[in-house]
Parts: C-alpha cells; sequence; structure tokens
C-alpha cells in the first residue's frame, strides 16, 4: 500500500504501541471482571498478602489458575509482588475501586457489565451491516441484576441525601404524601428508596421491559416497601395510565423509543403544581467535544447496549451521549414545560434537572 508523502513514522509507532496498551486494557476488563465474580479482590481486603496456593485455598480456585491470574494481575499493576516473600497483595488504595461493592468508587458493577455487553456481538455486527438492533432480550439476566447493583450504588449513596436535598419543593412534597411515578424504574432501587424514606407518599413504577419489573416487584419486597408501591409494564411514550404530583425519569428518556412523545405524555400527565425530576448522563452539549476516557466509556455503552436496543424496538436511538442539557432544554420546552433547572448536584457523569 502506497503510504502518503507526509506519512509520520513515529506517530504510526507511537499509535501502534497505544493500541497494544488498550487491547492490554480490554484484557484486564475480563481478568478483573472474573476477579469481581469470584470474590478475589475481596480476598485480599479481608485476608491480606498471599502465595499462590495459600490464596487458592483461601478462594476455593484451582492453584493454577491462581497462579496465572495472580502473575496477570500483577503484570497490569493491579496487584503488587513481593518477591522476598513470595506473596501478592492488593494495595490500600486499590480496595474501594476493587472490593468495596457499597463504596461510591467502586468499580466493579461497570467492570462487569461492560464485559457482559459485548454478548451478543454476533448480533451487533449483523446490526450494524443490515439495521436494526440487538433487543433486551439478548442479554442475560446477570447483566441486569449488574446494571441494578451500579445505578443502586449510585442511588444508596446519592439519591436521599445529596440529589434530593437539592429539591427542597420536591422533599416538602414527598413528605406530605403525594402520587409519585419512577418512569422506566429498571428494578425499582430509586423508587424503592424514596418509599421507605417517605412512607406518606404513594409510588407506581413502570418499565416497557417485563423483566424488569419482577424485578421491581422482589425489590420492593426486600426493602419492605409493597405497602405503598405498585409496578407496572408499561411504555410511557405511548401513554401514561393517570395523573401524578412527581414524575421522575433516572437514565431513561434517551432510551425512549420516542423521546419527544414520552416527554409529552409526562407533561399531560403532571398534575398542576407538579414537578418533573429529569436525570440524564452527562454529555457536552456538541458531539466532538465528548472526548477521553469517560466519554469512550459512554459510547462503547451506548453502542453495545443503549442505542442498539432502542433501534430493536424501532426507536430513534439517541444513545447514551444522547441528551446533553442543549436536547433536555428543546424537549423539555417542546413538550410544553416552562421552567429548566439544571441543579448543583449534577456532576461530570450525571446531570439532574427539576422541571416544571
Amino acid at each position: 500500500m502506497a503510504q502518503p508523502a507526509a506519512f509520520d513514522k513515529a506517530r504510526a509507532k507511537a499509535f501502534t504501541h497505544r493500541v497494544i496498551d488498550d487491547m492490554a486494557g480490554a484484557v484486564k476488563l475480563h481478568l478483573c471482571v472474573i476477579g469481581v465474580r469470584l470474590g478475589l479482590f475481596r480476598d485480599f481486603a479481608a485476608n491480606g498478602p498471599a502465595d499462590p496456593a495459600t490464596f487458592a485455598a483461601r478462594t476455593g480456585i484451582e492453584p493454577r489458575y491462581a497462579r496465572e491470574w495472580l502473575e496477570a494481575m500483577a503484570a497490569a499493576s493491579y496487584i503488587e509482588f513481593d518477591p522476598a516473600s513470595g506473596q501478592f497483595s492488593l494495595p490500600a488504595e486499590h480496595v474501594r475501586p476493587l472490593a468495596e461493592d457499597t463504596h461510591p468508587m467502586y468499580q466493579g458493577n461497570l467492570l462487569n457489565m461492560l464485559a457482559y455487553g459485548m454478548g451478543p456481538i454476533e448480533q451487533l455486527i449483523a446490526a450494524f451491516r443490515s439495521g436494526g438492533g440487538v433487543s433486551q432480550s439478548a442479554f442475560p439476566p446477570e447483566y441486569y441484576a449488574t446494571m441494578q447493583r451500579s445505578s443502586g450504588l449510585r442511588y444508596d449513596n446519592l439519591l436521599l441525601d445529596t440529589w434530593l436535598q437539592d429539591m427542597p419543593d420536591v422533599v416538602a412534597m414527598l413528605e406530605r404524601g403525594v402520587d409519585v411515578a419512577d418512569i422506566g424504574c429498571g428494578r425499582g432501587t430509586a423508587l424503592a428508596l424514596m418509599a421507605k424514606a417517605f412512607p406518606n407518599s404513594r409510588f407506581v413504577g413502570y418499565d416497557a421491559f417485563a423483566p424488569q419489573i419482577d424485578g421491581a416487584r422482589q425489590c420492593a419486597e426486600q426493602h419492605g416497601v409493597t405497602a405503598n408501591t405498585t409496578f407496572e409494564v408499561l411504555d410511557a411514550c405511548a401513554e401514561i395510565p393517570r395523573d401524578f404530583d412527581l414524575i421522575f425519569t433516572f437514565d431513561v428518556v434517551h432510551d425512549m423509543t420516542k423521546p419527544a412523545d414520552g416527554l409529552a405524555n409526562i407533561r399531560r400527565h403532571l398534575k398542576p403544581g407538579g414537578i418533573y425530576v429529569l436525570q440524564e448522563i452527562t454529555a457536552a452539549d456538541e458531539r466532538h467535544e465528548n472526548r477521553g476516557s469517560a466519554a469512550t466509556i459512554k459510547y462503547g455503552m451506548s453502542l453495545t447496549y443503549c442505542m442498539t436496543t432502542c433501534l430493536a424496538n424501532h426507536g430513534e436511538g439517541l444513545g447514551t451521549l444522547g441528551m446533553p442539557e442543549k436536547v433536555v432544554r428543546e424537549l423539555c420546552t417542546q413538550a410544553g414545560f416552562t421552567s429548566v433547572r439544571k441543579l448543583d448536584c449534577s456532576t461530570d457523569f450525571v446531570s439532574l434537572f427539576e422541571v416544571r
């Protein structure tokens, strides 16, 4: 193949090394998923350093696999090796991201989701060629359980003590006792937390994917809130059967088949004086500004789940990064809302809006 006159060999070499580094990152992902699934990082956190034989005995895995995994993780600098003692260890600074599954810094759930998201890869490649998408049913139940744990960790740490504290009017309504809907409730973690914290209010969770509703009912039972919660299979883009004082959507609008119709339905079924709380994945207003590691992960999750599952349902397929602030304001205005306030608790990962 003829090379262009301006071909930069040094740049080509540097990029080749970058590709190799990225391939190593992909390998680390799968090695970490093994560690998360088998509790290997948690063992280090609980029991300290170990040689391969001791580690295998402690974790109940085969010694040969233990040694190879330990060497691979040490090569990746996720764990450390002491030649003098022959022991491997997990640095204290690595415990929270890899072993403390209740800490906000924990990354195990996202690692699992990224790995499971590549499961229907052949279907995804076919969709690239012929259009359409990969249906939600193509993903294993563990994918959705991991999704619940990932979002649940965020809700456990932020929903009541941070997000709602930035919305005093919403809190006052919840304390007084109002009708609340969570559109696209998934497995119901956010709704269950609010139902437990605000027993005077009545909560309904809607989701278009039936298996999620089954999980939401189980979540409500686990939280002891079956008395003030109900769940229904429903596509909010088609219709919402009743009116509510408060309506929430958490990471949902970008997944709607027809986002404009969905927001119009929400506006239509919000009672006078009601409030709509919209939470979305943070994105730049201009697509070319979405760059770097976080944006790469978001685009990857969009291609492997959010966008493709929406397209499978004949939707618009906005994708994970399809609801930047500019689009949020445009769609809310089109739906008939007159006030959109971006909350101060928004971060580089999630953005929240109080809409009236």
